[in-house]
């Protein structure tokens, strides 16, 4: 199940582009677009439908498996949902769609955004741009400012100990009112966007070659086991099979 390929990341994206391998059930705090160029994969929702897919944009949150032939290959690029761009994505027309609808989604998408000379850190910004309710950065939906506030301090108190409490008083709110306000504004809670944000700063200190423990430790996780856990809950995969065969860019 692993997934021989190379990942390029900057703030808001992580892209891969390589062997696609399978991955059991679970689902990423952030919009995944899977293009599939050669091979098959299999993609299931979480009611069971399956579909085979070309392309696939999948919602954050929304729970999947995927099931890849050998030979397949094809490019993941994961949009973090706190940031302007993945903001700017629209949200699926119904809370229920399921793999039919993200398939056909994706086709829509890839069809299109011609694939010219660009980068594919460029082409995967025009395949956002064409899920954009508009390209223009003042389409983007205002956060509350104590959310602003938190996802600037976040980042940087990751390494350590992070509650929702604490997050709370830091920005001059209650911790139930910022609770309801990650939930509203981003579509998820505080703490899967905390695991989120763990994994990856774990997955950068992976990058460097550290260990599995390092790189737990540094991202905040009490331990390796930790970081498994979350990993496989939110990619289908273990650390060592997610990271395990990649070049890091």
């Amino acid at each position: 199940m692993t997934w021989p390929g190379a990942v390029h990341m900057q703030p808001g994206i992580l892209m891969f582009t390589g062997a696609v391998g399978s991955a059991h059930t679970h689902a990423h705090a952030a919009v995944q677009i899977l293009i599939v160029d050669d091979g098959s994969v299999t993609v299931t929702d979480g009611e069971g439908h399956s579909e085979i897919v070309g392309a696939v944009i999948v919602p954050s949150g929304a729970v999947h498996s995927l099931s890849a032939s050998e030979v397949a290959r094809g490019r993941a690029i994961y949009v973090d949902s706190a940031t302007g761009m993945g903001r700017r994505i629209r949200p699926p027309e119904s809370d229920h769609c399921g793999v039919p609808e993200w398939s056909t989604r994706g086709r829509t998408a890839v069809a299109m955004t011609v694939r010219g000379v660009e980068s594919d850190l460029e082409y995967a910004a025009r395949l956002i741009d064409s899920l954009s309710e508009s390209k223009q950065p003042s389409s983007v939906r205002a956060l509350h400012p104590a959310l602003e506030h938190a996802l600037t301090i976040l980042p940087e108190r990751i390494s350590g100990p992070v509650t929702l409490t604490d997050t709370a008083a830091l920005v001059s709110i209650s911790p139930g009112r910022l609770g309801r306000i990650f939930n509203d504004q981003l579509q998820m809670s505080f703490s899967t966007y905390i695991r989120w944000l763990r994994l990856r700063r774990a997955m950068e200190v992976m990058s460097s070659g550290a260990s599995l423990t390092t790189s737990a430790h540094e991202a905040g996780f009490t331990d390796s086991a930790h970081l498994n856990r979350i990993c496989h809950s939110m990619f289908g995969l273990t650390p060592s099979a997610a990271t395990g065969d990649l070049t890091w860019n």
